[in-house]
Formats: C-alpha cells, sequence, structure tokens
C-alpha cells in the first residue's frame, strides 16, 4: 500500500531539503523520511524464504547469530535498568519476529516477557515452540492493558507509518525509570557519507525514516526520555576502505575504534531511559 506526505512524520514539518533522488530531509528535526513510504508484508515467506535469500540462511537456521546479538544487547538493558529486579521485570518485544530475543530475555532472567508480531507463522513459532505468550497483531492493533519495564523494537520504527504515534504509544506503556531499547537505520554512516547515490538507489521503498545519532537523542527527549545513548548497530570499514588495500587492517582497527566513539554506523542501536 502506498503512501505519500511531505509533511515530517515526526514533527509535521513542511520545510525540507533534498538530500538524495526522492528522499526528503525535515530542516526542524533534522531526519530523512521517505515521501513515497510503502507498506510492505512480513508474512510467513519472509522467514522461510525470503530471509535466506538476503542472509543465505532461514531466519530459524540464524538463530544462534541472533541469540548472540540479543544477549549482547539485554547486557546493555540491563545495566541501564535500575528498577525492579530481573526476576520481577516484564519485557515486551515488539515484532518480535520468531521470539528469538524474548527467549534470550527469559534465559537471561527477565521474568515476564511477552511479543506482538504480525505474522501467524512467527507468533505460532513463539508460542508453541517457545512457550512465550506473544499476540499475532499490528502494534497498532495489539490490544494492551498493561505497563512494562522493558519494551524493545529492533528495525521495527522505520517500518511504521506514523513512527512518532508509536514511540509516544510505547512510552506510555514503559514505566516509570523503564528501557526503551530499538535498533534504526542511519545516514550518519559510510553509505550516506561515501556512496550516496547507491545508498539512495538501494533505499528500501518500506522504510519511512531514518535517524542520525543526534537526531534520535534529540527526538526521544522530546517525547520525554530522560537519557538516550547510541551504540553502532556494526561496524563496516569495507565500505570506506577497500579490503585489498594494504593499509585495511591498521585503518580498520582505527576506524572501529572511532565509529563506535561517534556512534558512525549504517545502523543504530538506542537505549533511552523514562
Amino acid at each position: 500500500m502506498g503512501y505519500k506526505s511531505s509533511k515530517c512524520p515526526l514533527c509535521n514539518s513542511l520545510k525540507a531539503s533534498t538530500p538524495s533522488l526522492h528522499l526528503l530531509k525535515c530542516k526542524t528535526c533534522g531526519i530523512i523520511f521517505n515521501p513515497d513510504f510503502e507498506t510492505v508484508a512480513y508474512n510467513d515467506n519472509y522467514f522461510i524464504h525470503e530471509y535466506k535469500e538476503k542472509y543465505g540462511k532461514t531466519y530459524l537456521e540464524d538463530f544462534e547469530a541472533i541469540y548472540q546479538t540479543s544477549l549482547r544487547r539485554l547486557q546493555v538493558i540491563l545495566n541501564m535498568y535500575k528498577g525492579n529486579s530481573h526476576e520481577r521485570a516484564s519485557l515486551l518485544d515488539i515484532g518480535s519476529a520468531m521470539g528469538f530475543f524474548l527467549k534470550a530475555a527469559r534465559d537471561a532472567g527477565i521474568g515476564r516477557v511477552k511479543g506482538v508480531e504480525i505474522s501467524h507463522y512467527a507468533a505460532e513459532y513463539t508460542r508453541e515452540k517457545l512457550n512465550i505468550e506473544t499476540i499475532q497483531s499490528s502494534f497498532d492493533d495489539a490490544e494492551l492493558n498493561e505497563s512494562f519495564d522493558i519494551i524493545t523494537a529492533w528495525y521495527f520504527i522505520e517500518h511504521c507509518k506514523s513512527p512518532d504515534s508509536v514511540v509516544k504509544r510505547i512510552y506510555n506503556h514503559l514505566s516509570d525509570g523503564g528501557v526503551f531499547a530499538l535498533s534504526v537505520p542511519s545516514f550518519f554512516g559510510p553509505m550516506y557519507v561515501f556512496h550516496r547515490m547507491q545508498w539512495d538507489t538501494t533505499h528500501p521503498v518500506d522504510h519511512r525514516i531514518d535517524f542520525s545519532p543526534s537526531t534520535v537523542r534529540r527526538y526521544l527527549k522530546s517525547v520525554g526520555f530522560r537519557k538516550v545513548i547510541t551504540r553502532i548497530g556494526a561496524s563496516h570499514p569495507e565500505r570506506m576502505i577497500p579490503r585489498d588495500s594494504l593499509l585495511f587492517t591498521p585503518l580498520s582497527m582505527l576506524y572501529d575504534r572511532i565509529s563506535r566513539i561517534i556512534s558512525f554506523s549504517d545502523t543504530l542501536e538506542v537505549y533511552s531511559v523514562k
């Protein structure tokens, strides 16, 4: 389903520049957004076939890598969370896929975990194979009558037609002192900075917004979050330094160190406290 609007989906400003062929950059809040946004269904086929075409293995076959990434993210979350003991804490994962992050959260000692996932296949797998409560629904339509100590949304916000209303709903369902963690695409990274044309032509039609470290911090604080930190999603020195260069090894080490300090990456992990 297509959706066309030149109004910023975060601050509603109509003032924008054109940093690329078909995307706009808001002059008020600084994000880049897609005025020709289209929703794409992440149905059962995504987990069985489309994921394998993109990554070389099915989502289920990629369990170990996703699980280890989840444990790393949880370590950051639990270091920031100062509320109830982990055994009494509650966690909601939005866009929970096949529940691998939820399993990691339960294994890490979080007492109550719940998912929201639109795919019937993925939600059913999480409920039946992992025995974890999962609402099969879009987040907009999910009935949530409770608050959570931790809410996570990994590569979810950019797919929302109205990301501002989604974040504000998350904020309202988060306990005081709770942690909201998310991952998002970033335009403060090597693809946008050094390969702008490729970044533009390969930009997914179903990505509504792109943040940078400064814009996401500023936005989340405007919503009400009092502490926001950013970390790189991944380090890709090869997108700046050719692998066959004799200087690749020393420069990639320097690149990695600097990118972590300034959050220079094509994807960001963001951790915030209410």
